[in-house]
This record gives structure tokens, sequence and C-alpha cells, in this order.
């Protein structure tokens, strides 16, 4: 009995080849769950951008316009530069310096020649300010932070009637 060489025998089984496709569900799935999620940020973003257009069409509805002086605090005011000065810090253990340098944002032009014509007297008390300093006082945002509000106040006193919208370190250095 002479076998067919083309034949196989039944007891030898082909080896199954994997199914096309078969890995194209989890594919689809990701895209769908990638899509849902793009949809979603889409929609926050929309909605939040759209929803304090709503909300100030709104107010303006019930009668509740935005008043001109919310909307003039937004516009950016002249500045005035304080130009750089060094300080010699209040520190007891070491000889620390300061050099810094400040802008004053004003509400006009009329109040930025106010402001330069009071210069020297603002540069003395910020000097005079500083100099009390020491370096800890100093460090860190919540020191520049603190120090910034005191300069503020420093102005007011100096010039009661200018309308400071803010105060702005330009240039910082402590040896």
């Amino acid at each position: 009995m002479a076998e067919d060489p083309d034949k196989k025998d039944e007891t030898e089984a082909e080896p199954e080849k994997p199914a096309k496709g078969g890995g194209s569900k989890l594919v689809a799935i990701l895209l769908a769950v990638n899509s849902v999620m793009l949809a979603g940020v889409l929609a926050a973003v929309l909605l939040r951008s759209g929803g304090s257009a709503r909300a100030a069409a709104a107010g303006k509805e019930e009668g509740h316009e935005t008043s001109a002086k919310s909307e003039k605090a937004n516009v950016i005011g002249p500045t005035q530069k304080v130009s750089d000065f060094v300080v010699h810090l209040r520190d007891t253990d070491t000889d620390r310096y300061a050099r810094v340098s400040f802008e004053i944002e004003v509400g006009s032009e009329a109040d930025k020649e106010r402001l330069g014509a009071a210069l020297p007297r603002v540069r003395d008390g910020f000097i005079s300010y500083l100099s009390d300093r020491t370096f800890e006082e100093l460090r860190g945002s919540d020191g520049l932070g603190h120090t910034k509000e005191e300069l503020v106040k420093l102005i007011q006193k100096t010039l009661p009637d200018l309308p400071v919208k803010g105060l702005y370190i330009t240039d910082i250095v402590v040896q």
C-alpha cells in the first residue's frame, strides 16, 4: 500500500491560522473611547467659554450691566520705570545687598506725569523700606508679594490721590 504524498493523514492536523481582524476589536474600542473623551473635552471647553458669555448677556438683559470701572480695571495703564538701585540689607551675620528695579502702573498719562514728578520721594521711600528688610524677608514669592504690597502702600501714602494699578518687580538680584 503506497501512500499518496499529496494526501495527508487525518491524524495530522493543519495548524490553524489566526483569523484576520481578530485584534481589530481592541483598536475599534480604543478609537471609540478616544473619540468620546475628545468630544467631552471639546464640549467642556466650548461650554466654559460660552457660559461666561451667556452669563454676561444674561446680566445685561436683567439690567446688571458691567460697570465701566471694572472694564477700566482690565485695561493696562501706562507704567513709570523706577531705575535700578542697590540697597544694603539688614542682615546681622553677613553683608547682603539687593539690586532692584520696579515699574509702577498707573491709571492715565496724567497720573504717570504726577508720579514722575514725585519719583525722588518714591525712590527714597523704597530705599528706606528695603534697607530695613532682611534676606529672608525678600526671599520667595511670598516675601516679594508682601514687599510689593508694602511698597504700594508707601506710594499711596506719598501720593494719596494717585491710583496705583500695579507694582512690578522687573529685576532683583540679592548677594
